[in-house]
């Protein structure tokens, strides 16, 4: 199906440059779009596949998604038990005033340029706040569009400062392919074969693999499988009796001398000093 490229002329107000809506799945239909704004969505009830640059993911109640004009997305697969979420569009002025005002180029540029829209999953408590504050919005008050325009910058600004720049220290917007590949690294069986089996549970190419990583979780693959190693060879040396050779190769180290030449680097000591400290 050809995707549609949504207008902010159509979809956000002229005035204020925003529009929240309440969208359910029964009375609203779906199809490949992108936008020449941007978007906020908050899941309240139900699960769907959200189908967005060429790859699905799994939506569900509390998860927060950031959606650049650059995204074409869709949503397939929906509860019958019916999808609802809160959808702020905005202009890219308005998220130009933002941008300005938080100053973090770095974190925003992140968000940005990331294969995938930035997504964080919150807490019931989080939910509830955050939905009360995006209700205020469609609250019908008699305040005049400039005040409207500044309370929604406000409100914008505090969901990228407290969601998707602060929390998890933003490695909650890894692509799920490789936050699935980073927390199975951490299976012995894993880390023991190396980073040739990072590279396979990530099913991409060995550059684009290394360049997100280091992206998302500013360490290479090399660096992150030795860490594991390392910390796994250390509980070894204070819970059992195998000898510091012996663990080096259960580890998975290959050469004893490497093994000490970086349990060294990481724990200042040797492994028999580290045993016997």
């Amino acid at each position: 199906m050809e995707k549609k490229t949504l207008l902010a002329i159509k979809h956000t107000d002229s005035i204020t440059g925003f529009k929240l809506r309440h969208v359910r799945s029964e009375t609203e239909y779906f199809r490949p779009h992108d936008h020449d704004y941007y978007e906020i969505f908050l899941v309240l009830k139900g699960t769907a596949t959200h189908a967005v640059n060429g790859e699905l993911r799994s939506v569900r109640p509390g998860n927060l998604i950031f959606i650049r004009s650059r995204d074409v997305h869709d949503y397939k697969d929906y509860s019958k038990l019916g999808f609802e979420f809160l959808n702020l569009a905005f202009t890219k002025d308005i998220f130009s005033s933002v941008y300005d005002f938080l100053g973090c180029e770095t974190e925003i540029t992140m968000l940005l340029d990331s294969d995938t829209p930035p997504t964080v999953h919150l807490s019931e408590k989080d939910v509830e706040r955050l939905h009360m504050k995006l209700a205020t919005l469609l609250s019908e008050n008699g305040d005049s569009p400039s005040l409207k325009r500044a309370r929604v910058k406000r409100l914008i600004s505090d969901i990228f400062d407290d969601y998707f720049i602060r929390m998890h220290g933003y490695t909650s917007d890894a692509p799920l392919w490789l936050k699935n590949a980073y927390e199975l690294m951490k299976l012995p069986q894993n880390f023991i074969a190396g980073s040739s089996r990072f590279f396979e549970l990530c099913e991409k190419s060995r550059e684009h693999a290394s360049r997100l990583l280091s992206a998302f979780y500013q360490i290479t693959p090399s660096e992150y499988v030795n860490g594991l190693r390392l910390e796994y060879a250390a509980g070894l040396l204070r819970n059992s009796n195998l000898s510091a050779e012996e663990i080096c190769y259960q580890s998975g180290f290959k050469n004893l001398s490497h093994f000490y030449s970086c349990f060294r680097s990481k724990f200042g000591v040797t492994p028999n000093k580290y045993r016997t400290s």
